[in-house]
């Protein structure tokens, strides 16, 4: 008999599934006797009872053109569901069927343990779709829902006693429809649990507003977070002081408005670099939205500039909701913001990836010198840019290490004056 993948928790949950004999059948892995599955096809309704799990790198968009079109299936052609749709795989640490009593029942983790990863490895939209029409259906069936779900029948796979490394690589391998973005695969390996818990941990007013998955939404509104895992790396490498020293003249973060792909992968092969900056993370995370608000009340700051776009009245940036102080009259676009950040490294003590701290307070540092900053990149801007009344020219500007060299230097200019007393 078949082993138990050491994963395997002892306090589990069961689901059981009725399922005719003919329609199921158990396939043995050719290669370790440990694992096995099931294939066969089921019934919809029964198909609902499974229970997602945290085997699936992404979370279903049910708002999105794939889930329309399972749904147009089970609304229109149900008997030729399992015809058109791919179905659903899912792992479980343990699964028996019975024949006599025609139930497949698999058990399950009960308890949250990142080490154990069980459920749906690939058909998230379509079970989250399923789901839905069931719920629909258990209400007034005027508009005949559960007739056409007893019509839908799915292919399922069900692969059982599969390890923690198995299952990553059968759930990567797996979401192919869509192409599965990297840093979704990143989190779902547990390469950004640190950046996670500095979220968690240095700023929870805005934690449910960070994507750590594809498709994530803010669990209190329902509504998509405003931002993904990237632009938090994107804006801590703006002022990493440990990748990118403080009082270094030839080296700046311009990777971090070019790419933020590459910003990833610089992460991905040295994660220790970002540890020191737990202390400072929600500071440097919402300081584009600090400078925008700067900026914005300067008087040479106008809606004729190709980098402006005036904002309603009182508007404060998401990053800084609640925050009255913080308004801004225009949304700045990053191409200004980024290099303005970055040349605001010298203000941060500390080299080390152990620990990074502000040496000068950033606000009242930038209430004192934005004018200065500002007229700085102006004079860059008006000798530089051609054209400055295309959007696209500021794209070619951000890039350009020239400006981040130049901002930086202003700042190194204003802290190297003698401070009046």
């Amino acid at each position: 008999m078949a082993t138990k993948p050491q994963s395997v928790v002892s306090v589990s949950t069961q689901v059981v599934l009725h399922v005719p004999p003919q329609f199921i059948k158990r396939i043995p892995d050719p290669h370790d006797t440990r694992r096995w599955c099931y294939v066969g096809t089921i019934p919809a309704l029964e198909a609902v009872k499974l229970l997602r799990g945290n085997a699936n790198p992404r979370v279903g968009d049910l708002k999105g053109k794939v889930a329309e079109e399972i749904r147009a299936t089970i609304h229109s052609e149900p008997r030729e569901f399992h015809l058109r749709n791919r179905g659903l795989i899912v792992s479980t640490p343990e699964a028996t069927f019975d024949t006599d009593l025609r139930t497949l029942t698999l058990d399950n983790p009960k308890t949250e343990n990142p080490n154990v990863l069980w459920g749906l490895l690939d058909g998230g939209h379509t079970f989250d779709v399923l789901r839905e029409e069931s719920s629909a259906a258990a209400g007034v069936d005027a508009d005949g829902s559960l007739a056409t779900l007893k019509d839908t029948w799915l292919d399922v796979k069900i692969r059982v006693g599969l390890i923690k490394d198995e299952i990553i690589s059968a759930a990567a391998g797996n979401n192919t429809s869509t192409q599965l973005r990297p840093w979704t695969l990143a989190n779902y390996k547990g390469q950004l649990a640190p950046i996670h818990e500095m979220v968690d941990k240095g700023m929870p007013d805005l934690a449910k507003d960070i994507a750590f998955k594809e498709n994530e939404t803010n669990e209190d509104s329902g509504e998509e977070r405003w931002w993904d895992v990237l632009d938090v790396l994107q804006r801590m490498t703006l002022l990493n002081t440990y990748l990118y020293p403080g009082y270094e003249t030839s080296k700046h973060p311009v990777v971090a408005y070019a790419s933020k792909s590459k910003v990833l992968d610089d992460y991905l092969r040295n994660p220790e670099s970002y540890k020191g900056m737990s202390r400072i993370v929600s500071d440097v995370f919402r300081m584009p939205a600090i400078v925008e608000s700067k900026l914005s009340h300067l008087p040479k700051v106008n809606g004729n500039l190709a980098f402006a776009t005036r904002v309603k009245s009182g508007d404060i940036n998401h990053a800084l909701r609640g925050q009255t102080k913080f308004t801004r009259k225009y949304r700045i676009n990053d191409a200004v913001l980024f290099p303005m950040v970055a040349a605001l490294r010298p203000l941060i003590e500390g080299e080390s990836a152990k620990s990074l701290e502000w040496g000068i307070e950033p606000i009242e540092f930038l209430d004192a010198h934005i004018e200065a900053i500002y007229q700085t990149f102006l004079n860059f801007y008006q000798d530089e840019v051609d054209d400055k009344t295309n959007k696209r020219s500021l794209s070619g500007m951000g890039k350009d290490a020239r400006l981040w060299q130049t901002l930086h230097a202003k700042v190194l200019a204003i802290l190297a004056k003698p401070r009046k007393k």
